[in-house]
């Protein structure tokens, strides 16, 4: 099964894999206070963050530039739609909020490069 964001295969191009982000509560602080006590605000329950891992690949460099073009648009975009992964677990309400791909391009028989990319689900948990 593809994976997809938002009905787009963006990252179908190679191995990638899903993993759920940092959950828990947002506590800011901790803060000093006038006494020196340490003092932390308890902000409500985390956004839901789905982090991605993976590789893009392309039979040329210019194609693989073109599926990174691709892929970077839709993280300047604020588009939210449900991400569904290879194995079919689905979340709803989900924006890609960031992309960043790695730092070389691998060159063999086809054009690669690693990328980090993560999703939040705004407001919500």
């Amino acid at each position: 099964m593809a994976s997809t964001f938002a009905g787009l295969s963006l990252f179908n191009s190679g191995p990638h894999r899903f993993w759920l982000g940092r959950t828990g509560r947002f506590v800011r602080g901790p803060f000093e206070t006038p006494f020196e006590l340490a003092v932390s605000t308890d902000e409500g329950k985390r956004e839901l963050q789905i982090v991605q891992l993976g590789r893009l690949v392309a039979a040329s460099n210019a194609a693989l530039w073109t599926l990174v073009e691709a892929v970077r648009t839709e993280a300047e975009l604020p588009r939210t739609g449900t991400l569904i992964d290879h194995t079919g677990k689905q979340w709803t309400n989900m924006t890609l909020v960031s992309f960043e791909p790695g730092r070389r391009i691998d060159r063999g028989r086809v054009f690669s490069v690693t990328y980090r990319a993560v999703y939040l689900r705004f407001g919500t948990p």
